[in-house]
Parts: C-alpha cells; sequence; structure tokens
C-alpha cells in the first residue's frame, strides 16, 4: 500500500528553540505513525497592527527604557538551526498565498496544524486553520497554541469562530484553550501534550544524538529566558549562590551574549536539548525550556514572563502543564529567595507517571484522527459549488462558461466578483481551470531574462505617464506593428476603471497613468478570444488579469498570438472608498481624474482632479483616498493572497523603480522585468533610455510578499457602505498609527543623515 501522505501546517522557520523543536518532533511523531508527513512552506503572516498608537507607544518606550533588549543574532547560530530542520523535515513546494496552499489538496490526504501558537489573537493568520483545505474530513488540529487565549475584537472572535467550526478532529494544546474555543463555538476540544512531550527522554536522545559527556567540564545551571533577563538577575544570582552551582546562559539578547555567564559555544535546537539533558538544574520563562526539563527529569524553576494584568499574557501554557503534571511549586517568584536550597531536588515519579499517561491519549487521539482523515471518514457537507474562496474579479470564468451561469457583478464589499447561477450551473469544471486563483501555473519570476531601468526620451509623454513612460512607449509600438491593444483606462462618466480594445488607429491616451481601483475586465477577456483568433494582439492588466489572460488564451491555443504586460500591483481598495471619495470633493458628478499627476515631476505622488471649475491637486501625505488606499486597509480579499508578486505569466512586467538608485529622476524611472524572450526582444524596438541590472533587484526594490489582511478591514468597508462618516474621519480612526510611524521613521532617517554629516 502506498504511504499516506500528511501535510503540516506549523511554525519552523524562526530561530527559537521551541519552535524548531515542536516541528521536528511533530514530522518525526507523524512519520513513525506510519506517515509520509511534509512542512507545508509557507511564511507566517501576523494581522496588520501599525493603526496600534498604544503598541507603537509601548515598543517606543522599550526601545528608550531597555538599550540592552536587541536580540542577539549569530550566523553561526543560524547555521545550526538550517543544519537541524535540514536534516529532520521535509517541506512541500513554497506556498505564498492561499491558491498554491489550495494547490496542495490534491498532492496531501490529510492535513494537521500544530502545534505552537499558531492559533494565537495576537498572530492571527487564517491560513494555518486550514481555510485552504477543501475537505474538512481531511483536516486535523493536533496541539495548536492560542497563546492569551481571548480576544474581545469582535471582528476576530467571528473568523476564530468561523474557521475552528470547520474541525472535526479537534484537540488544543491547553485547557484555556478549550474553554475559550466552548465559548465561542460550543464545540469540545481535547487537551494534548505538546510535541515535543510524545517522545521521551531516551527517544530524544537518539533524534538529537545527544552525546553522553555533558558539553561542559563541571556540573551547572543552565538558564533561558524569552523575557526580560534584567528582573531575573537577583533571582539567578541568588540560586546559583544557594546550589553551589555555576549557571551559563543561553542567549537570546545581545546583552545575555556579551554577559560573563554566556555559553562559550552557539547553540542550535540539537545543543539546547543536550544543554538540559546534561544540566543540575534549569531555570527559565520558556514553555519548551521547562517541557524539556520535566522530560529529562531535571529540576527547575519556571518564572512567569507575564503580568496577569498584560492582555498578551501567554502564562496559560505554562500554569496548563504544570497543573496536569502536579508540578505547580515549581512556578517560582523572582521576588522570593529564601530556602532555594530546597529547590535542587526534584520528585518527578508522580509526575513522568502522569506524562506517560497523557503520552499515550495524546497519541491514541492522534493516531484515531489521522487514520478517519486520510480516508475521509464521515459524512461531508454539501455546499454550493465554488470557484474560489478569492476572487479577482477578472471574468474569465464568465468567458469560458458553456451555460452562461457565471457573471461578474459588485459584491456587497464594493468588488466585481464571480456569481454562479445554480439552476444554470452543470459543475463541469471549466470556470476553475482558468481562474488565476485556483491552479497557479505562472512561472517563478527567478527564471526571467533580464531587469532593465527604461525612460521614455519624450517629455511630453513622461508627464501624462505615471513613472517613466515606457508602457506607453511599448503599446505605441506594439501597435504600429499591427497588434491590437487592450488595456486599462479612467472612464470619467461612470467613475469608473475599465479594460477596452484600442484597434490599430486608435489613440492610446487614455492608457497613460495608473488607475488605484478595480479595472472591469470581463467583457474584454471575451473580446480578447475573439480578436486573437484573427489579429495579433497585446494585454496590459495586473498580475491576477494577466494570469487569467494566459490561462484564457492557452485553452483556445491563442497564447502565442498575444503580447502579455502585467503591471506591479500593490492591491485595489474596495468601490466604496472610490466612490465616498468622489463624492467629498464637490466636483460634480464627472470629473477629470489623474491617479498620478506626473507634470511637476514624480515625487512625492499627486493626485489631480478637475471639475465645476476647480482643480485639486494633492500629495499622497494630504490626501485621504491615498492614506486608506496605499495601506491596503480596505483592499479586495484576493490581493493579501496574490499569487502573482513573484510569479508571473506575462511576457514583460512594467512598475516604478523604487529605492535610491533613481530617487533623484524627475519623472521617475520604469523598471522593466522580462520574462520571457519573446519580451525581451520587444523591449529592443523602443526609443527608450535604458541599461540593465542585476535581477535580484526586483526583490530589493519592490515588495514581493504578501501582507496580512487587516483585522479593521470589514469595519472600515461596512463604514464607506453606509457613508455617514466623512472620510478625514475615517483616515483619523484607521491611519493614526500609520500616520504617526511614518512620521517617525521620516525624523529618525533625518537625525541619522545630520548625524553622519557631523
Amino acid at each position: 500500500m502506498q504511504e499516506k501522505k500528511i501535510a503540516i501546517m506549523t511554525w519552523y522557520q524562526y530561530v527559537n528553540f521551541g519552535t524548531a523543536l515542536q516541528a521536528s518532533a511533530m514530522h518525526h511523531v507523524i512519520s513513525g505513525l506510519g506517515y509520509k508527513p511534509d512542512l507545508v512552506r509557507y511564511q507566517h503572516r501576523r494581522s496588520a497592527g501599525s493603526n496600534d498608537l498604544s503598541g507603537l507607544a509601548k515598543r517606543a518606550v522599550k526601545k528608550l527604557c531597555h538599550p540592552n533588549s536587541a536580540t542577539y543574532k549569530s550566523k553561526e547560530r543560524d547555521g545550526l538551526f538550517a543544519a537541524y530542520l535540514d536534516q529532520r523535515i521535509t517541506l512541500t513546494e513554497e506556498c505564498r498565498s492561499y491558491a498554491e496552499l489550495r494547490g496542495l489538496n490534491g498532492s496531501y490526504d490529510a492535513f494537521v496544524c500544530g502545534s505552537d501558537q499558531i492559533w494565537s489573537p495576537l498572530g492571527y493568520d487564517a491560513n494555518y486553520f486550514l481555510q485552504f483545505v477543501t475537505d474538512t474530513r481531511r483536516m486535523v488540529a493536533y496541539a495548536p497554541s492560542m497563546g492569551p487565549a481571548k480576544t474581545e475584537h469582535p471582528v476576530l472572535r467571528e473568523k476564530l469562530a468561523r474557521h475552528i467550526s470547520r474541525f472535526r478532529h479537534l484537540a488544543v494544546r491547553e485547557q484555556q484553550a478549550a474553554e475559550f474555543i466552548r465559548q465561542l463555538t460550543g464545540q469540545d476540544a481535547r487537551v494534548v501534550l505538546d510535541p515535543t512531550l510524545l517522545m521521551d527522554a531516551a527517544q530524544w536522545d537518539a533524534y538529537c544524538n545527544v552525546p553522553t559527556q555533558s558539553p561542559l567540564s563541571e556540573p551547572y545551571m543552565v538558564c533561558y529566558f524569552l523575557g526580560e533577563p534584567e528582573k531575573y538577575q537577583n533571582y539567578v544570582n541568588q540560586l546559583s549562590k544557594a546550589l553551589n552551582l555555576p549557571f551559563y546562559v543561553i542567549p537570546v539578547k545581545k546583552s545575555q551574549k556579551n554577559g560573563k555567564n554566556a555559553l562559550p559555544f552557539s547553540v542550535g535546537p540539537a545543543e539546547f536539548v543536550s544543554l538540559i539533558r546534561h544540566a543540575s538544574y534549569v531555570c527559565t520563562d520558556s514553555f519548551h525550556g521547562m517541557a524539556f526539563a520535566v522530560n529529562y527529569g531535571v529540576p527547575f524553576s519556571i518564572l512567569k514572563r507575564f503580568s496577569e494584568k498584560d492582555p498578551q499574557n501567554q502564562n496559560s501554557r505554562i500554569i496548563n502543564l504544570l497543573g496536569l503534571l502536579q508540578l505547580e511549586h515549581r512556578l517560582a517568584d523572582p521576588k522570593q529567595n529564601t530556602n532555594l536550597e530546597k529547590l535542587a531536588t526534584c520528585d518527578f515519579t508522580a509526575a513522568h507517571g502522569l506524562l506517560n499517561k497523557y503520552r499515550a491519549d495524546s497519541m491514541r487521539y492522534l493516531q484515531q484522527a489521522l487514520a478517519q482523515a486520510v480516508e475521509g471518514i464521515g459524512e461531508e457537507a454539501a455546499e454550493p459549488y465554488r470557484i474560489t474562496d478569492y476572487c479577482c474579479g477578472c471574468g474569465a470564468c464568465a468567458a469560458v462558461c458553456p451555460k452562461e451561469a457565471v457573471r461578474i457583478t459588485m459584491d456587497a464589499e464594493g468588488f466585481r466578483q464571480y456569481a454562479i447561477d445554480p439552476e444554470l450551473c452543470i459543475r463541469c469544471g471549466k470556470c476553475a481551470t482558468v481562474c488565476p486563483m485556483v491552479k497557479v501555473t505562472a512561472p517563478e519570476m527567478t527564471s526571467a531574462v533580464g531587469l532593465y531601468a527604461m525612460q521614455s526620451k519624450k517629455e511630453q509623454i513622461l508627464q501624462q505617464s505615471s513613472s517613466g513612460g515606457v508602457g506607453h512607449e511599448l503599446a505605441q509600438q506594439l501597435q504600429k506593428e499591427g497588434r491590437y491593444i487592450f488595456g486599462c483606462v479612467y472612464n470619467q462618466e461612470t467613475g469608473e476603471a475599465e479594460h477596452r480594445l484600442f484597434a490599430s488607429n486608435a489613440d492610446l491616451g487614455p492608457l497613460q497613468g495608473s488607475k488605484y481601483i478595480q479595472s472591469r475586465t470581463a467583457e474584454t477577456m471575451i473580446q480578447l478570444l475573439t480578436v486573437s483568433k484573427e489579429q495579433p494582439a497585446a494585454f496590459f492588466g495586473t498580475p491576477c488579469q494577466v494570469a487569467a489572460a494566459d490561462k484564457l488564451l492557452r485553452s483556445r491555443g491563442l497564447r502565442e498570438n498575444v503580447l502579455l504586460v502585467d503591471l506591479i500591483c500593490h492591491g485595489v481598495p474596495s468601490d466604496f472608498l472610490w466612490k465616498r471619495y468622489l463624492e467629498e470633493q464637490n466636483l460634480g458628478q464627472s470629473p477629470k481624474v489623474s491617479f498620478r499627476y506626473n507634470a511637476n515631476g514624480a515625487h512625492p505622488r499627486r493626485i489631480r482632479l478637475e471639475g465645476r471649475g476647480k482643480v485639486l491637486i494633492r500629495s499622497e501625505g494630504q490626501d485621504d483616498f491615498y492614506a486608506i488606499f496605499r495601506r491596503g486597509l480596505c483592499d479586495m480579499k484576493s490581493c493579501s493572497e496574490c499569487p502573482y508578486r513573484q510569479r508571473s505569466a506575462a511576457d514583460l512586467r512594467l512598475g516604478d523603480y523604487w529605492g535610491s538608485r533613481y530617487a533623484k529622476e524627475h519623472y521617475g524611472v520604469s523598471m522593466v522585468v522580462a520574462n520571457t524572450q519573446v519580451g525581451d526582444d520587444f523591449l529592443k524596438g523602443l526609443d527608450c533610455r535604458g541599461e540593465s541590472h542585476p535581477l535580484q533587484e526586483y526583490w530589493t526594490v519592490q515588495h514581493p510578499n504578501n501582507h496580512a489582511m487587516p483585522l479593521e478591514r470589514e469595519e472600515l468597508i461596512s463604514a464607506l457602505r453606509q457613508g455617514k462618516e466623512p472620510l478625514h474621519s475615517l483616515r483619523r480612526r484607521y491611519c493614526a498609527g500609520y500616520d504617526l510611524k511614518e512620521n517617525l521613521s521620516r525624523v529618525l532617517g533625518k537625525a541619522k543623515a545630520f548625524l553622519k554629516r557631523g
């Protein structure tokens, strides 16, 4: 029988001992049960919190009051972590978006999420709740921790309840998390052990090749603190004296590494296990530091890292394990330094008996849950047919539907999205084959032919274009060669962006300039199929629109007839934001708009509106639309799960050349990435200034990673839809933290520059 494959969704990339050890333990245990596990190669995206003024203030105070709290970093230690994981885990292909994660459904028999604090409200990321798994019968939650295990944020509570309700096999790491889940969903969650405790001491010795000899020449106490070590220092000194043991510190902060008690060698996960294994005593505020001390039967003191009044308090995981194993007396108060010598011994007989019981119970749950999940046991819920949960509104699905069951409509959040008529739908699946958000076929941009900085030689084009004017020069050249052009224009009458077809003699002026709103493309997708059968063409659009066009054309064998050009995109906001903005300008029904007014230069970015005899020009720092748009606060959901920031189905990708290299260019410079040789050949015919640069600059100059969807998104969209609160008020409410952060960065930048000159 072929091995069943399990995908494990957990944290593993942080240089943190607990993170690496729990991830490798989960992999090892599942492998030992006869499955073939892979960790999902995905980078955690914490929900945006830059608007949190209190958080910003706390971090600023911490930096001022604790100048020595900087994190210790070491290439040698990083190498030890990388080597440890490389030898002990296997990974899926890299997944940067929901679409790529959803693609795993066809390759894996079941999915496990856990352990670590992947369900913490403080670091909410929907993908760690397996939202991308299409069959809920194949989902297993094993020991995800919720950290603080509570939140009063209404949007977050709704999201957590919705995600957790999908699980049929549900077990968490702490009793407090189980109680919170019961409040949220009414479900009963099992409480199971952290994966590191599923392996006993002998198994860890073998797994980490722990040497029989101590790594130090004398008996010692090892200290490992994730919190501020200064508040523990007096306790540690007194404990060391009472136990007559020298102490060594596993450094987390720079100050610890430079201290006299720092270990004389670098520590990776295997070395961490060995240090605890051979220690005479462990003093820590870390859950996993405590867990390994218990497993190895080493006397320990565990300190509370958080105040009980702290809203980010994560002490529950420590309290829970101590309670389970009847070791509450090992919880130490650093202010109580009397009778410390009595801590030198600890009878682990009862604790290890309980640990063995809970280990067997936890293994039984995991074994049964996996056995049922890989077979898909249970009744599958009947659901309406869905193409994707993250539609980008391109309209390719409607273009191929044989029954015209799919249409593109404006949804309740102000975005063009697909809608399926269930009476007409025959579930043939053709819509999914061309959807750019279902199966990602676009190649990685690391295989691109070249990267260029380019600029038009014509000042008029530079003034009317967003930056560099290369897009317009390219469109004109393509038109001269007989190609029909499809591109985005701003419809002044309707106040919308829409894609249009430009024939051989059409004026391409309307194509110039950026349009920072969602473009209507559904009708154009149908036109593209018709025109490209008879006429060579070119299609300009956002990466998701171009990926849809690519799939659509390939489905009809027409891809070679069309040059595809995508534009670097950072997301599109709700139509409610744009409509509300236009209403407040009081410039009449159909004002002229230039989203990137470039007549006076590219820096700073400006928006220009004209109507009723008035002209308004505002920089991005002054403008309410820009303030909300450029922070992505009300973007389409699919923008936070875009698969095309580092992939492209286009022959060419165009955008601004950000960064210091061309910061002084008055009209800006275009970055052009030739993804194919066909695209590269077309560039040679342009009458533009240009120079080649290393392809790597795409990753250092642009923003190639997805950002988490802001938690305030739905609330803001609702306020925009209701239209009762003016934009300047909404800006104050939702952008104050972002504005403050930018102002602080600007002031600090000027201060650093002044000090350098001095």
